[in-house]
């Protein structure tokens, strides 16, 4: 078998496992990066494309949690994680959160003013801008609707550069994922990245771990074992890998038992005029009236995204895409509150996830729908199709949306999620964390995460730059 060395052993280089990776090598210690998936270029494929899909998603995007009702998540598995395939939204959580979290779990040296100076970083290494030339046509319609409404809305700044010439340079072609930005820098500090790597356990001797046993593509392009061996090991894996490789490796007090996620669902609208023009990326509006608990905005409206939100129940769906420039997919995001438990199943390499959406998600979520139907037709709206099976195929008017999102009912929604989090949850009351303060896991002396596993609860919004922060705080800690 072979065996290999490092200070620090990183698994995943995502967010979490980019940044730790990062801020270990440039100080000077030996790491190591394992990533399960391949390494490709950003614009290896179309963003949001079924090619894209088939490269960098997990399952091809073919997840789901089991519950009264079904929830499709994403997963990224290739370098870069999550960052190279998400609509690189980024948000600071509200100081109300921050502080919640300290005091829901009692996590030393979390106050709002420790924290500022870590997202400061973020957004200057990692580039996150607002498009200079003002927003795109879809969110000017979501601008339009939300006005007449009273509502406030905002431009989301994103992991983006704009650079170059003419009105939307670098629009397509400026994300500033991992494999851009904090993954190469850790390699010209020195780090070792690995791809196509799936670490199978991690190997324990009393209360340190010595590394991990892992399976690498080798030389010959074979499947190779390898024994990397480490002073200390950081799991970023993802709020669903992590406990996995966890629970595994016999780790469980308090991990895989808590996992939330901000439950989404979405609808097509056609209106009057042409408006959908793709090359403007993902709508960076959002209606912020009703956050922290309900988010409102626009997705990318490619032709195969419309197929896939219009609804199994619409009439001429061919007709309705012929016409896909009057017509774009708008959503609902919600802070959930059920609380799902991730394990194994057996004999294949796949989680079973059982999550349920309470009585209170789908309160929320048929609030949210009522308003982004109101929203909808106030932008002159002429037809919203219907996320729920075996009601109207479409709506014609706010009324009609309102009546079936006040009682919606279990298992027969489209839910699909991209913001996992909270499944092995940091802090110092024992009784509900995982893992201490800055991640390191009860009862071990050198084994960490550091990804959104170890959020308490939802960030309730993109968390991306949630985890970015947390991530260079705890390894800024870890390296002090």
């Amino acid at each position: 078998m072979k065996r290999l060395d490092c200070d620090l052993l990183v698994i995943g280089s995502g967010p979490g496992g980019a940044m730790t990776a990062c801020m270990a090598a440039e100080a000077g210690r030996s790491v190591i990066v394992v990533e399960e998936g391949p390494h490709l270029k950003v614009d290896s494929a179309p963003s949001f494309s079924l090619g894209e899909m088939d490269q960098k998603y997990r399952n091809a995007g073919l997840n789901v949690t089991f519950g009264g009702t079904s929830i499709t998540y994403l997963e990224g598995r290739c370098v870069g994680g999550g960052s190279e395939i998400n609509a690189a939204l980024y948000h600071r959580p509200l100081e109300k959160t921050l502080r919640d979290w300290a005091d829901q779990t009692k996590i030393h040296g979390f106050e709002p003013s420790e924290l500022w100076p870590h997202f400061e970083a973020v957004e200057r290494d990692c580039k996150v801008n607002l498009f200079p030339q003002g927003n795109g046509p879809a969110s000017a319609l979501l601008q339009r609707g939300a006005g007449k409404m009273g509502w406030s809305t905002r431009e989301i700044g994103r992991f983006w550069s704009y650079e170059g010439e003419g009105p939307r340079a670098g629009f397509l072609d400026g994300r500033q994922s991992m494999s851009v930005t904090l993954v190469p820098r850790s390699v010209r500090a020195g780090a070792r990245l690995m791809p196509d790597t799936r670490v199978l356990e991690l190997n324990r001797s009393g209360n340190r771990v010595s590394g991990a046993t892992a399976v690498t593509k080798g030389a010959d392009g074979r499947p190779e074992r390898v024994e990397i061996r480490a002073t200390s090991v950081f799991v970023c894996a993802g709020a669903v890998q992590t406990p996995r490789l966890l629970r595994r490796s016999g780790y469980t007090h308090n991990i895989g038992d808590t996992l939330q996620l901000h439950p989404m669902i979405r609808v097509t609208a056609r209106f009057k005029e042409p408006f959908n023009e793709l090359d403007w990326g993902v709508p960076t509006e959002q209606v912020d009236q009703f956050k922290p608990a309900l988010t409102l905005g626009c997705s990318y409206s490619s032709i195969p995204h419309l197929a896939l939100w219009m609804g199994a129940q619409l009439g001429n769906k061919q007709d309705r895409l012929r016409d896909w420039r009057r017509t774009a997919i708008f959503y609902v995001a919600a802070v959930g509150t059920g609380k799902g438990k991730i394990r194994d199943l057996p004999l294949v390499n796949e989680p079973f996830i059982r999550l349920p959406l309470t009585r209170d998600d789908l309160a929320r979520i048929g609030e949210g729908l009522s308003r982004l139907g109101e929203l909808l037709f106030a932008a002159g709206a002429e037809e919203v199709s219907s996320p729920i099976e075996g009601s109207k195929t479409s709506f014609r008017s706010a009324a009609d949306v309102e009546q079936v999102a006040r009682a919606l009912p279990q298992g027969s929604m489209a839910v699909s999620t991209i913001h996992l989090f909270s499944s092995a949850p940091m802090g110092s009351d024992e009784a509900r964390c995982a893992t201490d303060s800055f991640g390191k896991v009860l009862g071990t002396e050198n084994l960490y995460v550091n990804d959104a596993s170890l959020f308490p609860s939802s960030p309730a919004v993109n968390p991306q730059g949630t985890v970015l922060a947390v991530a260079r705080r705890n390894i800024c800690e870890f390296l002090a």
